[in-house]
């Protein structure tokens, strides 16, 4: 997505009555909403503009929350979201169009190719059956292998923390049983 000086809005709707200020946000939030759709899309590119998305929309229609935690939450939220989205655009794409496969040389290189194709074969899997569980569950376990604490998971899912524990020993079964299943 290209930003150009006609896309800015006049005058921002980013106020001082966020805090901390936008750069500051964007600095301290990046990494991890990009580790974080990383995670979901699997491609750094396309990670990237969806960060890039994540924050556009943040910074063109703030929520409005005071707290630190509740926009991170948002925009951990607003993330899943795209990254989401985005997996099941490909999903249609690919009903229209033959993959074409390629393994990513740049990214990851193995000295020996059938362990990277094993590798490239185990992570399509584990994207496989995420798309295939409850959303809110898949959610779960990527926000928490990308290494949110079970405060921010609680923001991010609009539930109670106490409830953190429990929800991901079921989301952790459930991909569990899919895996085992899947083939």
């Amino acid at each position: 997505m290209t930003v150009t000086s006609e896309d800015l809005p006049k005058k921002s709707t980013w106020t001082s009555t966020h805090s901390p200020n936008f750069e500051d946000t964007f600095n301290e939030h990046w990494n991890r909403v990009y580790e974080v759709l990383f995670r979901i899309v699997g491609e750094r590119a396309e990670a990237e503009d969806l960060a890039l998305e994540t924050f556009w929309r943040l910074y063109k229609r703030p929520p409005k929350y005071e707290s630190p935690e509740k926009l991170a939450g948002w925009l951990y939220r607003v993330a899943t979201n795209l990254g989401f989205n985005t997996l099941r655009a490909r999903k249609r794409r690919s009903r229209y169009e033959e993959e074409a496969g390629h393994l990513d040389m740049e990214i990851h290189t193995s000295p020996d190719p059938a362990l990277e194709v094993e590798r490239l074969e185990e992570v399509q899997r584990v994207r496989q059956i995420l798309s295939l569980m409850k959303p809110r569950n898949a959610k779960l376990l990527i926000l928490r292998n990308s290494g949110l604490t079970y405060a921010e998971l609680a923001v991010t899912l609009g539930v109670a923390p106490g409830s953190i524990g429990t929800m991901l020993v079921r989301a952790e079964a459930e991909f569990e049983k899919r895996y085992q299943r899947f083939d």
